[in-house]
């Protein structure tokens, strides 16, 4: 993680004194450039803000773990579109490097920053992922944009299979934008480390021409094998939610669940737009997303929706 990314996030760390709705607001504007509308939301970003300060389903916290969520998923499409797991750790002194493969992937469970690709175990800085990972599980991630569902997820590592996408340093996201069980857009992302370049797509993988984001000029993403299948799995994996983003890897034609994110850019993504209409996105996506009733001022934990599953608790390292 770069230095400066870094400093930010122990800034917003130590912003814990700003309530929650004065700190979105305040970090809204500076982002987005215009004020929020947290009573009558519109946009898509500000549709995640109330999300955030009033959708408190008790189910996002074990769907935003990255180790609580892979029951869900085996529980709903099976285990076989799981990405293998060669240990779950509580701290990185339980992570014994002799006993993990000459390729893996390290991450934290509770935040989004926190990722270590080791693709050569003679070259790979263990000591220098073990101190940033230490400074990770110690720090709730929560307090980066006050996305509930981060609240109060057990910070855990898991050492994971490294998917080897051939031509790729890593393998390309197909990020889901569902609502209410129904995908309306698909982002790519190849190359995010390095020559990183973003793209849209139509859930009939019609390219998005009219949104250009800084990073994406490229030539369109080929559709990958077996996507049809990924459509129909995240689509059945959101169903039960007003909105969820949900990200896949494709490796040789088989799909590989990544996550699935509640609060995209933590709703301060600003949907680079052509021309005269810079918020096209924001507000096309917010039109889709359909906030559910009954919890206009619920800040208090009280449910504003419930899905139809039992969630078994996860805490185990």
């Amino acid at each position: 993680m770069k230095l400066k990314k870094r400093f930010t996030l122990s800034l917003k760390n130590n912003l814990r004194f700003i309530p929650d709705e004065a700190y979105m607001r305040l970090y809204f504007k500076a982002k987005l450039h215009y004020e929020p509308d947290f009573e009558n939301p519109k946009t898509f970003n500000e549709k995640l803000q109330w999300y955030k300060l009033n959708y408190r389903n008790p189910a996002l916290t074990q769907l935003a773990d990255k180790y609580g969520v892979r029951s869900f998923v085996e529980e709903l499409v099976g285990a076989e579109y799981l990405v293998p797991l060669y240990g779950v750790y509580g701290s990185v002194e339980e992570i014994d490097l002799e006993k993990l493969p000459e390729k893996f992937v390290l991450k934290c469970t509770h935040d989004s920053q926190s990722t270590f690709v080791c693709t050569d175990k003679t070259k790979f800085d263990f000591e220098e992922a073990k101190r940033r990972l230490r400074v990770a599980l110690g720090r709730n991630w929560y307090w980066q944009g006050r996305e509930w569902a981060y609240l109060d997820i057990v910070p855990r590592v898991v050492a994971e299979e490294y998917l080897d996408e051939p031509g790729r340093e890593t393998p390309t996201d197909y990020k889901f934008y569902c609502f209410d069980g129904k995908a309306a857009l698909v982002q790519t992302d190849v190359d995010r480390f390095t020559n990183h370049d973003m793209q849209y797509f139509s859930p009939e993988w019609e390219q998005r021409g009219d949104i250009n984001h800084e990073v994406s000029d490229h030539e369109p993403t080929p559709k990958p094998e077996n996507y049809e299948l990924m459509l129909e799995l995240s689509e059945r994996l959101s169903a039960d939610f007003p909105h969820v983003r949900v990200d896949w890897y494709n490796i040789g034609g088989k799909p590989y669940f990544g996550e699935m994110t509640f609060y995209t850019g933590g709703g301060y993504d600003p949907f680079y737009a052509l021309e005269e209409q810079p918020d096209k996105l924001d507000r096309e996506l917010g039109e889709l997303f359909v906030l559910p009733e009954g919890s206009d001022s619920n800040r208090n934990g009280a449910l504003s929706r419930q899905v139809g599953i039992s969630f078994a608790g996860d805490s185990d390292a």
